[in-house]
């Protein structure tokens, strides 16, 4: 891979695209169970077929391409390379994975691999999950497997994808699986997930493989309603919430000073922090960081109630308002003034710049890479097209954004549009779209680029030389 390229791609994850759930020895992942079950009763649709990319990946790769694409970043889905998380290794589950890394190499597509994207085998979610910590050794195991079958072809390697949101969604407002809420327990899942990541840099560190090894984490720049004392705290005690837990821990090799005081002050029985982790952090620390970018976090200093989190699944007619309450640290402060999604999400490409400055400010030149960054929609086939000027106009602004940070030497170095096709969209199922391409789910899952893709080729043509 050329050092200096830009890399100009899109994105996708194994559950949400690649169905084929209980093909060729791949084991039952939590959301294959919990997609079966009657907790998902919020859009009961799963992605036991979805896109179908794990059958018409090169088809999906070749469009990458001719849309002047040249990197894909996609994740493996653990069970399919160990079924039951731990155990035998499936060779076919390789297989599948080579063809697709093979695929893109043939296509002069740069391979970005992140290892986990929210979707742990089920048998290990059953023995407790990120909650247990035999599930960090064994993600370990589970990495080295990867990197010996793959590292000798993949130059970007992502540990976790998003292990705050991740966490967020399953341990706080309980919507993904194991479905908790539970501020406690989600403070033990965030640890080990660090602590798993840290572990598997350090099986990279001991190979001779090509690439380099990163985490991509949602990151999101923190503001508040005010400026006096009060504000501040939030402001602090929201940036350790979001940002600096994940980013600091995995780039300066340790969580902030005041993390632990703050999580004890609340409560939290502090007994999974062991001594001996502290040398796999501070040696596990990454190459790149990568920043899925989609809104910033607005914030006032905590009121009154009990930890909290609202979430839209529903999009247009919930009457849902999203927001957090940490009870003691921080509650959403709501700017009227700032346009939002269907699902209540503040619409702000101002924090775009805003996400990399402060990343540069804190990380000096740690490279970046802009891994997510997209605007879901719904959308509908008219005359055999699909016309979402409105995620060309936001994208757009984005990009802009993007670009003006690293015209003031953020070291930025690729973007990646989620999403590279329309796929399940977790709990949101399949109305909220966010690709490039349109995906016919009622038709054989017929592609159809959307004006966005031809919009973005275009952009990738006039900025290949950056």
């Amino acid at each position: 891979m050329d050092k200096d390229r830009f890399l100009w791609g899109s994105a996708t994850a194994a559950y949400q695209c690649e169905g084929a759930w209980n093909e060729d020895g791949k084991g039952v992942g939590e959301w294959d169970a919990f997609c079966h079950s009657e907790k998902n009763n919020v859009n009961p649709v799963t992605g036991d077929v979805s896109c179908d990319h794990y059958h018409r990946y090169e088809e999906d790769i070749r469009m990458m391409a001719e849309g002047n694409q040249n990197t894909y970043r996609f994740s493996i889905a653990w069970s399919r390379i160990i079924p039951e998380g731990t155990g035998a290794v499936n060779q076919k589950g390789i297989d599948h994975y080579n063809k697709v890394i093979d695929t893109c190499l043939k296509y002069h597509i740069v391979p970005n691999v992140t290892l986990f994207h929210y979707d742990l085998p089920d048998a290990l979610a059953k023995k407790g999950g990120w909650e247990n910590r035999g599930t960090v050794d064994a993600f370990a195991v589970y990495a080295k497997v990867c990197f010996e079958a793959f590292g000798d072809r993949v130059p970007m390697w992502a540990t976790l994808n998003e292990p705050k949101y991740y966490n967020y969604c399953s341990y706080a407002a309980g919507v993904y699986p194991p479905n908790v809420q539970d501020f406690k327990r989600y403070c033990r899942v965030g640890y080990h997930l660090l602590l798993a990541s840290a572990k598997a840099v350090n099986e990279f560190r001991k190979g001779s493989y090509i690439g380099k090894i990163g985490l991509v984490e949602a990151t999101g720049n923190v503001e508040t309603e005010g400026n006096d004392e009060a504000n501040r705290i939030a402001y602090r005690n929201a940036d350790l919430f979001y940002n600096k837990w994940i980013t600091d821990t995995c780039v300066k090799g340790y969580f902030p000073d005041d993390l632990f005081p703050k999580l004890r002050e609340s409560g939290v029985d502090l007994s999974f922090v062991k001594e001996e982790d502290k040398a796999d952090f501070m040696s596990g620390t990454v190459d790149f960081l990568g920043a899925n970018v989609y809104s910033r976090s607005y914030v006032k200093p905590y009121t009154a109630g009990e930890t909290h989190v609202n979430i839209n699944n529903v999009g247009s007619g919930s009457k849902v308002k999203e927001g957090v309450v940490i009870k003691g640290w921080f509650e959403t402060a709501y700017d009227e003034n700032v346009r939002r999604n269907k699902w209540g999400r503040e619409i702000y490409p101002h924090c775009m710049y805003d996400a990399l400055v402060d990343l540069k400010n804190n990380y000096g030149n740690l490279p970046i890479y802009v891994t997510e960054n997209g605007h879901g929609c719904y959308e509908d086939i008219m005359d055999g097209q699909i016309q979402d000027d409105e995620r060309i106009e936001i994208l757009q602004e984005f990009i802009d954004w993007m670009l003006k940070a690293k015209s003031e030497g953020v070291n930025v170095r690729g973007y990646y549009a989620w999403s590279t096709m329309d796929l399940y969209s977790w709990v949101n199922g399949y109305k909220k779209r966010y690709g490039l391409v349109y995906v016919d789910f009622d038709h054989d899952n017929r592609r159809i680029p959307k004006k966005s893709y031809y919009w973005y080729k275009n952009l990738i043509a006039a900025h290949k030389d950056i």
